[in-house]
């Protein structure tokens, strides 16, 4: 009778032990008090079918490309008169998490690591071209931006990184191969002093990559974590310089950073008692 209790015991912590290192569980990381070292300028709500907004990036500086986590669409919204202006379909129901306009085409990352390129996709002769990358699901991928110098995406793991568990690689998506680099470009390590202020039993939740964008003025590399609310600041060469640990009333659940032609940032954030919203943020120091 002894061993069965044992038995069930320990089948019982595994099961837990499974679960904590694998669900991603929203609320699980405490940090320190703050002062918020930023200005909401502007605020959009969004409409119920962008509730899941995940991606955002700048046509011109009116309209936005946006996709939402559920539906293969790409949606036009018009800043200036607060509506869906264009609904462009590219793929069947999934987990689509990124965004990254170059030229004509538009490339959209599925959270299992296939990139869609939807060339043409502002005319009727658009078409759809999935890329198999190395990532898979269990990295649950949800960074994209267009690297315009360089001629490439960039890409950023969400969970465990495929080379190193201690840091949080960002890859390069060669356009010209159409192949993504097996080599991280970027790295966060998880151990930077600029962390101390973030405290969990999981190292891995210690920055959890929703989203990366190049400021088009600094070139500096933005990164928002969408489940415990901040925005990390790398240098051109990839060196940490600024954490802002953000506010979840007003930061629910940060998923897109996009620049307009000015340099100026913005960022959506996800639905829920409150609409989904686009927020014009002016950061400080």
């Amino acid at each position: 009778m002894n061993k069965i209790a044992a038995a069930i015991t320990l089948v019982i912590i595994g099961i837990v032990a499974v679960i904590y290192y694998t669900v991603d569980f929203p609320f699980n990381i405490e940090r320190e008090d703050f002062t918020e070292e930023y200005e909401i300028q502007q605020k959009w709500d969004l409409p119920n079918r962008l509730e899941e907004v995940s991606g955002i990036d700048f046509i011109d500086d009116t309209h936005v490309a946006c996709i939402q986590d559920e539906e293969g669409i790409i949606f036009i919204y018009n800043l200036a008169e607060n509506k869906i202006e264009k609904e462009i379909k590219f793929g069947k129901i999934g987990d689509y998490e990124g965004i990254a306009l170059f030229k004509n085409n538009a490339f959209v990352m599925r959270s299992d690591g296939i990139l869609f390129e939807v060339e043409n996709y502002r005319t009727n002769n658009r078409k759809v071209i999935k890329h198999k990358t190395f990532l898979k699901a269990k990295h649950n991928v949800e960074g994209l931006c267009a690297d315009l110098e360089n001629n490439r995406l960039l890409v950023a793991v969400k969970d465990r990184d495929p080379v190193n568990h201690s840091t949080k690689g960002i890859y390069a998506f060669n356009l010209n191969s159409k192949k993504l680099q097996k080599k991280p470009v970027y790295q966060i390590h998880l151990e930077d002093s600029i962390f101390k202020n973030v405290q969990t039993k999981n190292k891995l939740k210690i920055m959890m990559p929703s989203e990366v964008k190049i400021n088009p003025k600094t070139k500096e590399i933005y990164v928002t974590d969408a489940r415990n609310p901040k925005l990390l600041i790398l240098s051109p060469e990839g060196e940490t310089k600024k954490l802002y640990l953000l506010n979840r009333e007003k930061f629910y659940q940060p998923e897109g950073i996009s620049f307009d032609s000015k340099g100026n940032l913005f960022i959506s954030n996800e639905g829920h008692s409150d609409p989904a919203n686009i927020l014009k943020v002016k950061l400080k120091n």
